[in-house]
């Protein structure tokens, strides 16, 4: 192993613990992801690549779920996602972002 293959080594495994995968928390504690209307999280201005990662790992499961209990509850799932919305932007913590039913971002 030469000089160079022994740096680059040694930079992955510096580097490795810094790249974790971004949470949903941290997401939306940074401000790159926030809730929409329809129970859905959503990118913001600020979202980057990692963010878009949660977000389309999040809707997946969200829809998975939310479909499940239209399903149980025989109703639409556009229902099922306007409630969910509701619920979720109610109990966001202050400072994080939610995008209202006329598509404008606010902060809570």
């Amino acid at each position: 192993m030469n000089i160079k293959s022994l740096l680059i080594a040694a930079a992955l495994l510096i580097a490795s613990p810094l790249s974790f995968a971004l949470t949903l928390d941290e997401a939306r504690e940074k401000g790159m992801l926030g809730e929409n209307a329809s129970g859905y999280v959503e990118m913001t201005p600020r979202g980057n690549a990692d963010a878009k990662a949660v977000m389309v790992e999040i809707n997946s499961k969200r829809k998975s779920k939310y479909q499940a209990i239209a399903n149980e509850q025989n109703t639409a799932l556009k229902n099922i996602e306007k409630i969910a919305g509701e619920k979720i932007t109610e109990k966001l913590p202050a400072g994080q972002f939610y995008k209202d039913v006329n598509g404008k971002w606010n902060k809570k």
